[in-house]
């Protein structure tokens, strides 16, 4: 695709506040972060999936997991992502990075793809890509791409604590400052209301019964809203509200 280096980055740890250890609950066969990163192995022209945890002593078990993957692992501070990433990037040397967050197990490798095809395109015109900033897709497919470079100034000059708590926030509210694009749902369709990710009880049981439905685990994004909306019995967490950034 390309002689760049193209890395995924899922960041992962124990210590949720709302449901601790739930990047390792059980689904199917395998955990949460298993499923995703089985998923992510089937997209192409990826370099390393890196699993990026804490220094804290509880994430042993992620750092575990990931060898058990067979996948990269870094290990950084807890409260400043944004030097998490950039530590990572500077030990691993990625020109692309694709963050994604440890609790979205139906994550689509081919949505990642098609943004990625465009990203790559446009390589000059665009340093940030997302498709859940002005969200239509499902909560649980969200796609971050960026340079390196993004990360570097970032890093360097973004001080709010909030902000470095976690890596998009500043580039979210200051979009004129960068070269951002947003990807909307090819199909048109707002499935925003479907919440398709790993915050609450709830959540995981909505997530298990959806996935029990399931004809096997490499499912793609029309395949997992088909039975959405042929099943509606199995949306446990429609009265949940998602937690922002700053809660």
């Amino acid at each position: 695709m390309t002689n760049l280096n193209i890395d995924i980055y899922i960041q992962a740890r124990m210590g949720s506040q709302r449901l601790p250890g739930k990047t390792l609950m059980r689904i199917g066969d395998t955990s949460i972060l298993g499923l995703m990163i089985q998923r992510l192995k089937r997209l192409k022209g990826i370099r390393n999936i890196v699993v990026l945890t804490t220094e804290n002593q509880i994430d042993n078990i992620i750092e575990e997991e990931a060898k058990k993957l067979d996948v990269l692992f870094f290990r950084g501070s807890e409260n400043d992502l944004i030097n998490r990433f950039s530590e990572c990037q500077k030990k691993i040397k990625t020109d692309i990075i694709i963050r994604l967050t440890g609790d979205c197990p139906f994550i689509d490798p081919f949505v990642i793809e098609s943004m990625l095809n465009i990203f790559i395109y446009n390589y000059k015109n665009i340093e940030f890509m997302t498709n859940c900033d002005q969200r239509s897709f499902a909560r649980g497919q969200d796609v971050e791409i960026m340079l390196s470079s993004i990360l570097d100034n970032i890093n360097k000059t973004c001080t709010i604590p909030a902000h470095r708590e976690h890596v998009v926030p500043y580039i979210e509210e200051n979009k004129e400052k960068f070269k951002y694009l947003e990807y909307p749902n090819p199909s048109g369709r707002d499935d925003s209301k479907y919440r398709l990710t790993l915050d609450t009880i709830e959540d995981y049981t909505t997530l298990c019964s959806i996935f029990d439905k399931l004809d096997d685990k490499f499912f793609d994004y029309e395949e997992l809203i088909k039975v959405v909306k042929l099943n509606p019995e199995l949306i446990q967490n429609s009265n949940i509200e998602h937690k922002s950034y700053y809660q």
